[in-house]
């Protein structure tokens, strides 16, 4: 390997994971930072087809007691024949509040919130006010707006809630699916993905107007913005075979990482400062490492974290430190896939 590579690509010692263990028997997915890092939010896909969403409080990278379970009232037929609660997707609001998407009594989906120290989950929107199945909540910067996805007209369209008024306007309506909102880091703009021949393309909501982002073949999916470029998986090289791309601008975008691990439910996994993006990858050589890219292409880092099979990542920031989350199963070929804490700071260097 030539010099320059050694300095590109590097590994670094294997850190020390904590486990965040959950009593129940389950694979665990998509964990979710609170916005100052002190909760942790996550799924659990249990037997018989149950998914639950759990909170655990985190001190300097550390879970204090169990995480705890989200309950949502009612369920769906699960895959045996028994009721079965759906809760998935944990988002937090600025403020601390945990969004995530649930089934009610009714089989709907619908989004429910919690406040942390809070006893119970609640429905966010009743129906009398928007119905349908309700999906993809994400939270503008300063918490004054929330989008999501219904179905009420037939299709997945793309809603608003305003919180000065407490209205909800529809303001994407097309004959497609919208899916996978995220607004830009000053809130004036969404980017999101819609179905079209077969796949998904990317689009981006500026007031009342979309404007095509980026297509192709295959799905340009799950947007996350990173100033005013748009970080996004693609599997245009094949169903299989996932990569994280940058969007500069309509129709320019650069490849960052190739054969990812496609996130169960997430966006790529972007550092509080915008400098690097972290995911897991499929060579089985590397499967034990979370790899940090530096978002201008100038440097990858692989993190080794004594698991196998690692993934869906997300970081956090608090006090000067760097905390990542992840899901793996550990090294001993244990069943289950659980949530994993590591310090990475110094591998940001």
């Amino acid at each position: 390997m030539s010099l320059i590579l050694s300095l590109l690509l590097s590994v670094a010692p294997m850190a020390h994971a904590v486990e965040v263990s959950v009593a129940e028997v389950g694979h665990a997915y998509n964990p979710s930072w609170s916005p100052n890092g002190d909760y942790l939010a996550f799924e659990l896909n249990e037997r018989e087809g149950e998914i639950t969403v759990y909170v655990v409080k985190v001190q300097n990278g550390v879970p204090l007691g169990q995480p705890r379970r989200l309950d949502v009232a009612g369920g769906r037929e699960g895959a045996f024949g028994s009721s079965s609660s759906i809760a998935v997707g944990p988002v937090w609001h600025p403020q601390g509040m945990l969004l995530f998407e649930g089934s009610n009594a009714g089989g709907t989906n619908r989004i429910f919130f919690w406040q942390p120290g809070g006893q119970k989950a609640s429905e966010l929107f009743p129906s009398s006010q928007i119905g349908g199945d309700l999906s993809w909540p994400t939270v503008s910067p300063d918490g004054a707006r929330i989008a999501f996805v219904s179905d009420a007209t037939g299709n997945g369209d793309l809603y608003f809630w305003n919180q000065s008024n407490g209205k909800i306007e529809q303001r994407v309506s097309t004959t497609a699916s919208e899916m996978a909102p995220r607004f830009s880091g000053d809130g004036s703009q969404i980017a999101y993905s819609r179905k079209s021949r077969g796949g998904q393309d990317l689009f981006v909501l500026t007031g009342d107007k979309s404007t095509a982002r980026q297509g192709g073949n295959g799905d340009q999916t799950r947007p996350i913005w990173n100033g005013g470029e748009v970080v996004y998986f693609t599997n245009e090289r094949g169903t299989d075979q996932w990569d994280i791309a940058v969007s500069h601008g309509p129709n320019q975008r650069t490849v960052l990482a190739k054969d990812v691990r496609l996130a169960h439910r997430a966006a790529p996994a972007l550092s509080p400062d915008g400098r690097w993006v972290a995911y897991g990858v499929m060579d089985p050589v590397k499967a034990n490492q979370i790899m940090l890219s530096r978002l201008d292409g100038s440097k990858t880092v692989g993190v080794d974290t004594g698991m196998v099979a690692v993934s869906e990542p997300n970081l956090t920031s608090v006090n000067g430190r760097v905390y990542l989350a992840f899901t793996g199963i550990p090294a001993d070929e244990s069943e289950w896939r659980q949530v994993h804490i590591i310090d990475v700071t110094s591998s940001l260097d």
